[in-house]
């Protein structure tokens, strides 16, 4: 019996095993059946050049003897191309091919252009996917189309020279040339730049920030757009340049060139430095004094004649009517210039000689606020020492060097407490007697009122003790997104707020916590004022300058209250 069953299993799983294989056969040989005559005809250019469209054109023909619906077309391209209209990294396009009937064809054009890539042997891949007849199961055939890739037939190259000195005009050429035999429209050319450099001019007007517009570019012909400018930096400084050249296909823009090129700047055989307070990196304030040290040094081996020094002072914190110095002061740009007039031995700067001029003055006593921008003021000096007299060594009209210094201005934060006991506009109500009376409660609001100026702060932290026989109701209220928080254990109240905006209370309402407190007098504080709360400290972080801000407000007593209905007299503590 056992025997029997186990022939039995394995006559059915040899059954299940024949099944399988005659279905797969099957299914395979239909779909054989269902996609012979079925073709896909991919037209590629042989080859393609960088930056000019081309068109591929895909046909679908169903010879075959079943109907073959929802059938969807792709068409995968390399990375090196772009579908014209949309953008790059867009590598794969479908098409909704329907319904193709017996005998019927599909034909689908796809417009294309190369942005980089030379000598390269691509190809572009087609599927179409169908479901036949009846079937259920879908299809797919696919075809593959291979093309190269020339390169571009736009040349294209920027010429800069390899070292200038800083400060001195130089020439920057852009050329470019059309060497295929198709007219090239649309083209615009693009200078990233670093921002230390600045255009003086251009031999082609500028359509936007540092973009040329060129137009069609015939086939043969050539053309070069030549700026002068001005960098400005340290010795040894390293700077690139990156040109691009862009067409536009399809309403859209795209590159199809780019080439960069290095440029530094050369130690200027005349020197200048300048130095604040004898402090690097100085942060200043309002009311402070600032001297001002310009250094210079002639490292050539010829004298220098007729030396100019000047100095543009470029910000509003500066109190102009405060400078000290030797030099003039040109008004209508705020520069001041030494030359030989005021400064006799800029008239002759000796080989190997050095020396400095200097200038003092005072930044503004308060911050110039009008509007909610006015924030994080700096004190710029842009300095520059030039002569006509050109080493032998170099080449250029005249010698020079320049320098500058940013120093910021730090910001303040101030806190204004108050304690009041007729408090109605607080909407918080005290009760008790004043004078103060041993054994009997009293109560108060104090107010915590934040002004910020000029710098956003953060981390801000505002702490007081409270004084002996005084205690927090449990009553406080901000206009802020946090309240002070009692510690019963220290009688502390600590206010923490993450951040506060520049010029809040000075433009607008200023930051302020309210919050109840309760003063129960002893016997032997009879006849004496009794302490409310001790000084108030205001710790916060400049967001600009990264340096602490810390302000204090004095301790208030019974008989200092900020309360105009409360005489001092009424402070002293009653048996």
């Amino acid at each position: 019996m056992i025997l029997m069953s186990l022939k039995t299993i394995f006559i059915i799983i040899i059954s299940l095993i024949l099944v399988t294989l005659i279905g797969g056969a099957g299914y395979l040989w239909y779909q054989a059946k269902s996609t012979r005559g079925f073709e896909i005809k991919v037209e590629v250019p042989e080859e393609v050049v960088v930056g000019v469209p081309f068109e591929v054109v895909v046909t679908a023909e169903n010879d075959s003897v079943s109907i073959l619906e929802d059938a969807e077309l792709s068409l995968e391209i390399p990375e090196e191309l772009v579908f014209v209209g949309k953008d790059s990294g867009d590598i794969i396009e479908f098409k909704d091919l329907g319904n193709l009937g017996v005998g019927s064809i599909a034909e689908e054009r796809f417009s294309l252009v190369a942005l980089y890539g030379e000598n390269n042997i691509r190809q572009i891949i087609v599927s179409v996917s169908y479901t036949p007849g009846s079937v259920g199961s879908r299809f797919k055939k696919t075809a593959e189309a291979p093309f190269s890739i020339l390169g571009t037939s736009i040349g294209f190259d920027i010429e800069i020279p390899n070292k200038v000195f800083g400060g001195e005009a130089f020439t920057l050429r852009m050329k470019y040339e059309n060497k295929g035999t198709t007219d090239m429209n649309d083209l615009s050319l693009t200078l990233a730049a670093p921002q230390a450099f600045t255009i003086k001019s251009a031999s082609l007007d500028i359509t936007s920030k540092n973009t040329w517009q060129i137009g069609t570019l015939k086939a043969g012909s050539q053309g070069e757009i030549v700026i002068t400018g001005v960098l400005v930096g340290p010795d040894n400084a390293f700077f690139e340049f990156d040109a691009i050249l862009e067409a536009i296909f399809g309403g859209r823009k795209y590159p199809i060139s780019e080439k960069s090129a290095a440029i530094s700047i050369a130690p200027s055989p005349l020197s200048l430095t300048i130095d604040l307070n004898n402090i690097p990196e100085y942060v200043t304030v309002p009311g402070d004094d600032l001297n001002y040290r310009l250094t210079f040094q002639n490292s050539t081996d010829v004298g220098l004649r007729d030396v100019v020094i000047t100095a543009q002072l470029i910000g509003a914190m500066f109190d102009l009517t405060s400078i000290s110095s030797s030099a003039f002061l040109r008004s209508h740009d705020n520069t001041l210039v030494w030359n030989a007039a005021n400064t006799p031995e800029l008239g002759l700067l000796n080989p190997g000689a050095s020396g400095f001029v200097d200038f003092s003055l005072k930044t503004k006593s308060a911050y110039p606020i009008v509007r909610l921008s006015d924030r994080n003021f700096t004190l710029r000096v842009k300095a520059a020492i030039e002569s006509p007299t050109v080493p032998f060594s170099v080449e250029g009209n005249k010698t020079m060097s320049m320098a500058e210094l940013e120093t910021k201005v730090q910001g303040r934060t101030e806190v204004d407490a108050r304690v009041l006991y007729r408090d109605a506009a607080s909407g918080i109500v005290n009760t008790g007697s004043l004078p103060l009376k041993v054994g009997k409660p009293t109560q108060f609001t104090v107010h915590w009122v934040l002004t910020n100026y000029s710098n956003d702060v953060e981390n801000v932290e505002v702490k007081a003790f409270l004084g002996g026989n005084v205690r927090f109701t449990g009553i406080a209220k901000s206009t802020g997104e946090t309240q002070p928080i009692y510690n019963d254990r220290t009688q502390e109240m600590v206010w923490s707020i993450p951040t506060i905006p520049s010029a809040r209370g000075v433009l607008n309402k200023p930051l302020e916590a309210i919050f109840q407190i309760e003063a129960m007098p002893s016997i032997n504080q009879v006849g004496s004022v009794m302490l409310l709360i001790q000084q108030t400290t205001l710790n916060a972080t400049d967001a600009f300058t990264k340096l602490p801000i810390i302000h204090t407000d004095s301790a208030i007593t019974s008989g200092t209250l900020d309360d105009p209905t409360v005489n001092s007299s009424q402070g002293l503590v009653q048996p």
